[in-house]
C-alpha cells in the first residue's frame, strides 16, 4: 500500500505544471537583400500552470526576439515583447501581423525549402528546440 501511495505521488508531481507543445511552427521566406525574418506557430500549453516565452534562440541569426505587432496613432508598429504568458490550458498563437519572433541580422539568405533551429525559452519549462520549415507568404493564404 505504502508503494502505491509513493507511485500516486510521483504521478501527481510528474503532471503538475506547465505542458508546453510547438505546433506548426514556420519562418518567413525573404527577398535575399532583406536581413529580417520572422518566425510563426501555435504554442499549447497542456499543463496545469501557466509559462511563459521569455526568450529566443536561432542560429541563422545574431539575434532573435519576441514581437507583436499594434496600431498606433493609425500606424502599423513592432514593439519588443519581454514574456509572452501561455495560459495553463490554453494557446498562444504567433502569426502575421501579430505575436511573432523577429530573426534580426540574418546570417545568409532563408530559402523556402530549408529548415531553421530554433530554441523557445521559458520561464518554468526551460529551452524547447524546435525546427521550422521557411516557406513564402503565398503558401499561407
Amino acid at each position: 500500500m505504502r508503494l502505491f501511495f509513493i507511485f500516486l505521488v510521483f504521478i501527481g508531481y510528474a503532471i503538475a505544471g506547465p505542458n508546453i507543445i510547438v505546433e506548426n511552427p514556420w519562418v518567413r521566406e525573404v527577398p535575399p537583400v532583406s536581413t529580417m525574418s520572422a518566425a510563426f506557430m501555435k504554442i499549447r500549453n497542456a499543463g496545469n500552470e501557466d509559462d511563459f516565452l521569455v526568450g529566443v534562440e536561432s542560429s541563422v541569426s545574431q539575434s532573435a526576439e519576441i514581437h507583436t505587432t499594434i496600431m498606433e496613432d493609425g500606424v502599423m508598429k513592432m514593439r519588443m515583447l519581454r514574456e509572452v504568458k501561455i495560459p495553463a490550458g490554453g494557446v498562444v498563437e504567433f502569426k502575421p501581423m501579430g505575436k511573432h519572433i523577429m530573426l534580426i541580422n540574418l546570417k545568409k539568405p532563408l530559402k523556402s525549402g530549408e529548415r531553421v533551429r530554433l530554441v523557445l525559452i521559458f520561464k518554468k519549462s526551460g529551452r524547447i528546440r524546435v525546427e521550422a520549415p521557411v516557406k513564402s507568404m503565398r503558401m499561407h493564404h
